[in-house]
């Protein structure tokens, strides 16, 4: 990445992200209290070590069970079906956001599948774990999911990831970043008897070689419509893409911006095919700087389907709202926009998991 001036300092973002996470935390709240219906809340919370990144830590996941369903029941008369699982990333621009913003989402999925488990990932956060710590923190996560599978009911064969915004791009990108991983040893016990059933992702990044201006270009009614401001889009820039941790181009060091980690919208056609699942849904905003590499993105996916590579590309453009829409508070009034795209989605997840 070039600059202009130098790069603010990491402790000067630290603070900002300090200030913003408590500001997006209140709008969270009044949509998790305030707003009806209410959503579910998280049934447990689990930490779990990371192991593929080189940052040590730990990675808080907060599942989400319908009450009859719980995770880890306390009596068991009878062996049950394994359950799907749901994989959520949260939006925030990889700085800012919570697992628990996603809790509609996960409502959602549960009131149409009680059997699901939705396993919300509280990924840790740039500018502290910038560029690849959240990836690799997805990818810790799924692999732990499949080596407990047995102990929890998880149908290894029925894992979709689904994210928003930051949280689309990863739910995007990390399934090569998996690839990688398996090709290890150490994992040879899970391969051939897992897979990724599906994608659904809502208005995701997928193109990093755009810079935000080339990115409002393609849709010059989003910077006019937008609740972010360039200042905000600048402090999330800087924080998750530290230049020194970005992908390089192949015997050089220049930065690529192009890898498929960064824009998956970007992915080699043999990367998509050995890593895709058979089914994705991508999920647009009419007024959103995004909106046209996301749709490029969902069209070139759509190719497969007609070629016999893929089963199934959904999603469509939500027209009339601006990135982020459905994370606003709606109180009293409730969100029809929203809901139809959830519904949607959901019907996704039928195809994805074949249910009856």
């Amino acid at each position: 990445m070039a600059y202009t001036s130098p790069p603010p300092s990491r402790s000067t973002l630290s603070n900002k992200a300090h200030r913003y996470r408590i500001l997006l935390n209140l709008r969270s709240l009044l949509d998790r209290y305030l707003s009806w219906p209410l959503p579910p809340r998280p049934s447990v919370e689990i930490a779990i070590p990371s192991k593929v990144s080189k940052t040590p830590g730990s990675i808080q996941l907060y599942f989400f069970t319908a009450p009859s369903k719980p995770l880890c029941p306390r009596k068991q008369t009878k062996k049950l079906p394994p359950r799907p699982v749901l994989i959520n990333f949260h939006g925030g621009g990889f700085s800012i956001g919570h697992a628990r913003d996603d809790s509609r989402w996960a409502g959602t999925v549960l009131k149409a599948y009680p059997d699901a488990v939705i396993v919300s990932v509280n990924y840790r956060l740039a500018p502290e774990r910038p560029f690849p710590v959240p990836l690799e923190d997805g990818v810790d996560t799924i692999l732990w999911l499949w080596q407990e599978a047995q102990k929890y009911n998880f149908d290894k064969t029925r894992f979709t990831l689904s994210g928003a915004s930051a949280g689309g791009n990863l739910a995007l990108a990390i399934p090569f970043r998996l690839h990688e991983e398996l090709q290890k040893k150490r994992w040879a016990s899970l391969r051939g008897e897992i897979a990724l059933a599906g994608l659904v992702v809502f208005y995701p990044s997928t193109d990093w070689t755009r810079t935000r201006i080339e990115r409002d270009a393609t849709n010059p009614i989003a910077p006019q419509k937008s609740m972010i401001s360039p200042s905000l889009f600048k402090f999330l820039d800087d924080s998750y893409l530290l230049p020194a941790g970005l992908p390089k181009r192949p015997g050089t060091e220049r930065v690529d911006m192009s890898h498929p980690y960064l824009s998956p919208g970007l992915a080699p056609e043999s990367l998509l095919q050995a890593t895709y699942p058979p089914s994705v849904a991508i999920y647009t905003c009419g007024w959103d700087q995004l909106l046209v590499e996301g749709n490029t993105f969902r069209e070139r996916l759509g190719g497969f389907v007609e070629e016999g590579k893929m089963v199934g590309v959904g999603g469509f453009v939500v027209e009339d709202v601006v990135h982020g829409f459905d994370k606003k508070p709606s109180f009293w009034k409730g969100n029809e926009a929203r809901d139809r795209m959830y519904d949607d989605a959901v019907n996704h997840l039928k195809l994805m998991w074949k249910i009856e």
